[in-house]
């Protein structure tokens, strides 16, 4: 098999490419209070503002980390993968699924780190405040 660009670009590798583009934009562009389509949105994270700061500051630099792991490890298993001279198919099944495993990887274990983060840091915080207004639909 020799690989080619879009190969090479859509390997195992992409989700740790994305992970890292997707963290450094809620880093450096963090979102300023809870809304529906950008930042760190669960219920622990929309108690009230210092939360919600905290998650999502928290969860972006995990999300470049693991993003950085992911980069690396799939160039790694990629560039095996392709000297091993397997048939194109089996090369493809092994790629998308190391690639949407390490997606839902990283996603899940993001998730369970912040919130672990979130209740050591806010330890009094067992449930949410129904009175800081953020947890409230509009």
């Amino acid at each position: 098999m020799t690989p080619n660009f879009t190969e090479l670009l859509l390997g195992p590798h992409l989700i740790g490419l994305l992970y890292i583009m997707i963290g450094a934009l809620q880093r450096y562009l963090p979102p300023k209070s809870p809304n529906r389509w950008y930042g760190y949105r669960t219920i622990t994270a929309k108690t009230n503002q210092q939360t919600w700061d905290e998650a999502n500051r928290y969860s972006a630099i995990f999300m470049m980390r693991a993003g950085a792991i992911v980069l690396v490890a799939g160039f790694i298993i990629y560039a095996g993968t392709t000297m091993m001279h397997f048939q194109d198919t089996t090369q493809q099944i092994i790629d998308y699924t190391i690639l949407f495993g390490a997606a839902m990887g990283v996603g899940i274990l993001s998730t369970v780190v912040t919130e672990r983060h979130l209740s050591r840091t806010f330890k009094k915080l067992n449930k949410p405040n129904r009175q800081s207004g953020f947890s409230k639909r509009k």
